[in-house]
């Protein structure tokens, strides 16, 4: 049912329409900086994200870097995560490249998870990591759009195609 008009309080009893309620107070969180008001960014699932991508954004998020920014070296996440040294330096390099994860400043080991998508703590906290950090959307690199591709190609060629039936011929008998 559509709504049309105002919304009004009235008395069951006499019929009498009551005032208003008083308006609305503004809250720390309205207004742009706030995890509804940003829907474009590209779902996590459809990053294809490595399991070691998975496990560093778990490690970081269990050591405070939901809420501030934490150091975090490559060594101490490959020990944390159980992988190499290697694998732990390609996951945070491509987790930074996706803007999941946000580096303080260029050559600093300090990193903190998006708080458009990822945040531990008060409203207002978040209102001012926000404003602070300015992050950027989280947006698909060439891996996840290429994963992104062959899914579809794949689904595509599941997809079965209209169905042939069979002409049949009898040759005289009687059929039930």
């Amino acid at each position: 049912m559509a709504r049309r008009g105002n919304i009004a309080l009235v008395d069951m009893d006499t019929g009498v329409v009551l005032p208003a309620p008083k308006a609305r107070t503004p809250h720390s969180m309205d207004g742009s900086y706030t995890l509804n008001a940003y829907t474009d960014d590209a779902p996590l699932y459809s990053l294809a994200l490595s399991g070691a991508e998975w496990a560093t954004i778990d490690w970081v998020r269990s050591n405070g870097g939901a809420g501030a920014a934490v150091k975090v070296t490559a060594g101490a996440a490959a020990s944390a995560i159980h992988v190499t040294e290697t694998t732990a330096k390609t996951a945070l390099a491509r987790l930074v490249k996706l803007n999941i994860l946000l580096k303080t400043s260029p050559r600093s080991s300090t990193y903190q998870l998006n708080p458009r998508r990822f945040w531990e703590g008060s409203g207002e906290a978040q209102v001012q990591a926000c404003r602070r950090l300015d992050p950027p959307a989280i947006t698909p690199d060439k891996k996840a759009i290429d994963a992104a591709k062959k899914a579809a190609e794949k689904a595509a060629a599941k997809t079965p195609g209209p169905r042939r039936v069979a002409s049949r011929t009898t040759t005289g008998g009687t059929s039930r």
